[in-house]
């Protein structure tokens, strides 16, 4: 076997080895995303309550387009939709970053935002800060979120996840905890959760979520 053939194999390796790495989900958390993205030309549809549809397109193995809609219930549901990127910054062994934004044409909205994941994914911890604001004359807020994932097995992963929504220059915000667990297969993951306001909320406990995604390699 000559040099260039026991290179190309080492490149095939690689390829494989990287794609082995992603697992259904990765790139997300219950509701916040992480650093992590897909292998390229690799494709992942959500479905939150069968209401929220979300489908995102690995066109490299470092950049994500998506798009996002409201389920078709009335004629006008088109006007939900919301174009997405994400954009990988920095990758090491124990930290990757990436930059991503979100537009919403009907509503003039958009948003802009660097996500951090420390860590091995199947116990890793992650942050982000985005800038949301509309185009027309209404004030912009910050939105911070924080997340843990912690796998309790092959198939599955314990998630918890910290959202806070604070208008820009002002103090104070709506908090909110949620908590689920995850379970995958080879190509779909399943995510059960309940949503926490961190506020008095009378008999409530907890909202429910749950979601369910496959993943097209």
């Amino acid at each position: 076997m000559n040099l260039k053939n026991i290179l190309m194999m080492g490149v095939l390796l690689s390829v494989t080895m990287f794609s082995q790495q992603f697992t259904p989900g990765d790139h997300e958390l219950l509701l916040m995303p992480t650093a992590y993205t897909m292998p390229e030309k690799t494709s992942y549809f959500s479905d939150y309550e069968l209401l929220l549809l979300n489908y995102s397109y690995a066109v490299t193995s470092s950049t994500h387009l998506s798009a996002f809609t409201f389920f078709p219930i009335t004629t006008r549901f088109y006007e939900s939709l919301t174009l997405g990127f994400k954009q990988k910054v920095w990758s090491t062994d124990i930290l990757q970053t990436s930059a991503y934004g979100t537009f919403t044409p009907k509503e003039s909205l958009f948003s802009i935002g660097e996500v951090f994941s420390f860590g091995e994914r199947r116990r890793s911890f992650h942050f982000s800060i985005a800038y949301v604001k509309f185009v027309e004359d209404v004030k912009p807020f910050w939105v911070y979120m924080a997340g843990i994932r912690i796998d309790a097995s092959e198939k599955s992963s314990i998630i918890l996840e910290y959202e806070k929504l604070s208008a820009v220059g002002q103090e104070g915000g709506t908090a909110m905890l949620t908590f689920g667990l995850r379970i995958r297969s080879t190509n779909m993951s399943w995510e059960i959760a309940g949503m926490r306001p961190l506020e008095y909320t009378g008999e409530l406990l907890a909202m429910p979520l749950l979601k369910v995604g496959y993943y097209f390699n």
